[in-house]
């Protein structure tokens, strides 16, 4: 039989270790000469089902070939061992049997052998089996590993993105020099986000803060909200108002996404002097005034047309009024999802009363965080950014 030893698939099924479990010698001998013919170097026997489990805990075996009527362990017992082994649950097995009794042979699919062959044992069948398990072993362990390389990626480009974020010393030094509480949530819901947000001091009293949203989800967005970090920490010194912040963002987004693509921004001022959040919207969430001492909410309006449809828009200058002990609440549009979002949780404007009326003057943003605490590994259908900036009151 001719391999090609260039064929780094082929080469390296060739150098597998192959483990021949049968009782008799005969099959044994018989076994491994077939499988050293056509080319296999790293063959062992064993002469029982005990034999072969205590040979499986010492060396790593690459395929079984197993007979299945053998004294002491039988062949089903060591492929329910092998099952129950975490190490071992990808090991492809081969059960050779003279068993035709379609039960007997289906108790042995049931346990979970790879595949069956038949004896008396047929050269180019077994050959053709063995090649094909080893084969597809290799292509399984190759993508486990390359998943594996991914997931180790992905977990390093989310941190990259995270880093986008407001740092935690700049939260603390806004909430130190004007007397703020700044809490926020970030969770994609595939590995990366086509959120992001960010906030930065205009001057004596007043931020700036900004929430944006992709369309899409994954890689291809993330990167747009890099570009986008990028672009508004280029420029920061210049982007003074809203009205120059969304201006800049909506004729860049256009030239940075492709056809078809958008993105829906909120970009606003707080003005803690005059109590005021003067903000403008790109078809954004509604922007939340809480006011807990009163039990009650204002609620702003978003709409507006996205960004990176059309250049040179003109949007709507609006304002909320706050006091001290009222929080501004800036949310992606999973809050406005009843399904594959979070729980008896909805900002919807037809569903945020009984929402606030429920909370009877609780921190609005603390009863979301419980219920996504709620989960061991939240996994939304949507991005979930949630912003909660609180005016605190004086001497609290």
């Amino acid at each position: 039989m001719f391999y090609n030893h260039e064929n780094p698939l082929q080469a390296s099924i060739y150098d597998n270790k192959i483990l021949v479990v049968d009782d008799s010698s005969i099959n044994r001998d018989l076994i491994s000469s077939f499988l050293k013919a056509a080319g296999y170097r790293s063959i062992d026997t064993a002469v029982d089902g005990q034999d072969a489990l205590n040979k499986l805990k010492e060396q790593a075996i690459d395929l079984v070939i197993l007979d299945l009527i053998m004294p002491n362990v039988d062949g089903t017992t060591v492929i329910k061992e092998i099952r129950s082994d975490p190490h071992l649950k990808q090991l492809p097995i081969l059960v050779q049997t003279a068993i035709s009794d379609p039960e007997e042979r289906a108790e042995a699919w049931k346990y979970g052998a790879t595949d069956i062959i038949t004896k008396p044992i047929h050269k180019l069948e077994l050959l053709s089996r063995v090649k094909v398990q080893l084969e597809n072993s290799f292509l399984i362990r190759e993508l486990e590993n390359y998943h594996k390389i991914a997931a180790q990626e992905v977990a390093k480009a989310l941190e990259l993105q995270k880093s986008l974020l407001p740092s935690a010393a700049v939260i603390q030094s806004l909430e130190e020099k004007y007397n703020l509480s700044i809490n926020s949530v970030f969770i994609p819901s595939r590995f990366l986000s086509g959120d992001i947000w960010g906030l930065y001091e205009l001057g004596p009293n007043q931020i700036m803060v900004w929430i944006c949203d992709f369309s899409g989800k994954g890689i291809s967005a993330s990167l747009y909200t890099l570009g986008l970090h990028t672009l508004i920490a280029e420029h920061r010194s210049t982007l003074q108002t809203p009205a120059a912040l969304i201006h800049l963002v909506n004729n860049k987004v256009r030239e940075m996404i492709k056809e078809g693509n958008f993105c829906t921004f909120l970009a606003g001022i707080i003005d803690l002097e005059n109590r005021r959040f003067d903000y403008l919207s790109a078809s954004s969430t509604h922007p939340i005034i809480y006011h807990p001492q009163h039990r009650n909410y204002t609620l702003g309006d978003g709409s507006g047309l996205p960004l990176g449809i059309v250049e040179d828009v003109r949007y709507t200058h609006r304002s909320l009024e706050f006091q001290e002990g009222d929080s501004l609440i800036l949310y992606s549009d999973l809050m406005w999802e009843n399904h594959g979002g979070i729980p008896d949780i909805s900002f919807l404007p037809e569903e945020l009363p009984c929402l606030i009326r429920t909370l009877d003057g609780q921190d609005l943003f603390q009863a979301v965080k419980h219920k996504i605490d709620e989960f061991d590994d939240p996994a939304f259908s949507d991005d979930l950014t949630l912003i909660e900036i609180t005016i605190k009151p004086q001497g609290g």
